[in-house]
């Protein structure tokens, strides 16, 4: 069975990019596009690691860090967050994020973040 990563990001680029990158390793790859939406798809799906992006609408990722937390069940799922401010990384370690990369995405990068997390 496959390894399952939910990715969510509000940019449809970033999201097309991570779920093709990631499909061709032989990954299952879902999506969001806001935290909310997210943490709706957690309660039908458990993933093995979140790719999360930080500035979203509706929800963003510190909330839905914050949200993830409350419910044993998903606390410990692993989460790599994107983002285009390198400064934010103090602040995700403090969050229990495993890794972080920078936008716009390079997919050997973002192979090399989730292969050391969720190896295949």
């Amino acid at each position: 069975m496959p390894k399952c990563i939910l990715v969510v990001d509000d940019d449809s680029v970033n999201t097309l990019l991570a779920k093709r990158t990631l499909e061709s390793k032989g990954y299952e790859v879902i999506t969001s596009q806001d935290g909310q939406a997210a943490l709706d798809t957690l309660k039908t799906k458990i993933p093995d690691l979140i790719l999360l992006d930080v500035n979203m609408p509706k929800m963003d990722g510190y909330t839905f860090i914050m949200e993830k937390a409350k419910v044993p069940e998903f606390k410990s799922i692993p989460v790599i967050m994107l983002t285009a401010a390198k400064e934010n990384a103090p602040l995700f370690k403090r969050h229990g994020v495993k890794a972080y990369l920078i936008k716009p995405l390079n997919a050997q990068e973002l192979l090399d973040k989730v292969q050391a997390v969720v190896p295949i």
